[in-house]
């Protein structure tokens, strides 16, 4: 495995989203898809992150979807957001609204990459 130092971040980025995304899966196994009650196939973000970085790795804005709402209906987002009230309660979901509208969010950076893949997928 190479260095840490010689991994570009942009693949940095790439590995803690694919670690992130199966703690996200692994979590709502036994769950079902938060926005039409599928199975789980896939991590769905109801705040997009590409559009919302800063949401991209909170575990409030992430849960298991099926292939159906994630993809082809881009998130199913109006039944997502009446499973994560359920799910999570109203204040936690108003929370996300917050943090989402948060325009001072920073870049993340290698280092924040690196601490998203020793807390969600690197074991030492």
């Amino acid at each position: 495995m190479k260095e840490t130092k010689d991994i570009k971040t942009s693949e940095l980025k790439k590995n803690a989203q694919v670690v992130f995304n199966k703690f996200i899966r692994d979590r709502d196994k036994e769950c079902q898809c938060i926005s039409c009650g599928a199975s789980v196939q896939q991590a769905g973000h109801f705040y997009s992150a590409g559009k919302h970085n800063s949401m991209r790795f909170n575990e409030d804005n992430v849960h298991g979807q099926c292939i159906k709402c994630n993809y082809y209906e881009h998130g199913n987002l109006i039944k997502y957001r009446i499973g994560l009230i359920e799910k999570i309660g109203l204040s936690r979901v108003e929370r996300l609204d917050y943090l989402a509208s948060d325009k001072s969010a920073s870049k993340n950076d290698r280092f924040f990459y690196l601490e998203i893949l020793e807390k969600y997928g690197v074991k030492k």
